[in-house]
């Protein structure tokens, strides 16, 4: 269980709270796609995301991935998600690391039916980031394959950033290393979403 216990310990268990901006203050947040065609969100979403990562992650260096998907079960299959992820070029190392956690009765589907978030993290390389960013911007695009049903959090544990790639139109990046969120603030400005633009001034044009 290091993964687990590392993710929590670096992000003090917000790591999967949602909106991730405003749960975990004093991140970025991206626009990703803009204006044309579902295609053309999708694919610009993808090339705008990976600029931002290719920053983050470094070719010698691995980092972790971690899917969440919901499940009604306590001892939940996720083949289906694996198997999907393997289309995309994807593979979930046997040696990964799998928790679970109950859903709040107020964020269930059905409040009578008990529920669980599904974790499974695992280390991957740089090799796998097209065919992940691919896979979370997927999920809602149902024309569009291989789409695993869950979230995809990627960790740089060694930086203290986490990244995700929530749908196309965005991608938050948090963590304790302000000193490098503050370098792809000034990097990739032109990228940030102006929704948000005026509390990530507060935080990095005062650094």
């Amino acid at each position: 269980m290091r993964l687990r216990v590392e993710i929590e310990r670096l992000f003090g268990g917000h790591a999967f709270s949602r909106p991730l901006f405003y749960a975990y203050p004093g991140g970025l947040r991206f626009e990703l796609s803009e204006g044309g065609t579902s295609i053309d969100q999708f694919l610009l979403a993808i090339v705008k995301a990976r600029e931002i990562c290719d920053a983050i992650f470094e070719m010698e260096q691995p980092y972790v991935a971690c899917l969440r998907m919901r499940a009604r079960a306590s001892v939940p299959s996720h083949r289906d998600v694996i198997r999907e992820l393997r289309s995309a070029g994807v593979t979930v190392s046997r040696d990964r690391c799998i928790w679970l956690e109950p859903v709040p009765l107020d964020d269930r589907f059905d409040e009578e039916l008990e529920e669980f978030w599904v974790n499974v993290a695992f280390e991957t390389s740089v090799a796998a980031l097209q065919g992940l960013l691919w896979c979370a911007f997927a999920a809602d695009f149902g024309s569009i394959r291989p789409r695993p049903a869950c979230d995809i959090y990627l960790f740089e544990l060694t930086k203290g950033l986490m990244v995700w790639p929530y749908d196309d139109r965005g991608m938050d990046v948090v963590g304790p290393n302000h000193d490098f969120l503050a370098t792809l603030y000034k990097r990739f400005n032109h990228y940030l979403l102006e929704y948000d633009l005026t509390s990530m001034k507060d935080t990095f044009e005062a650094l």
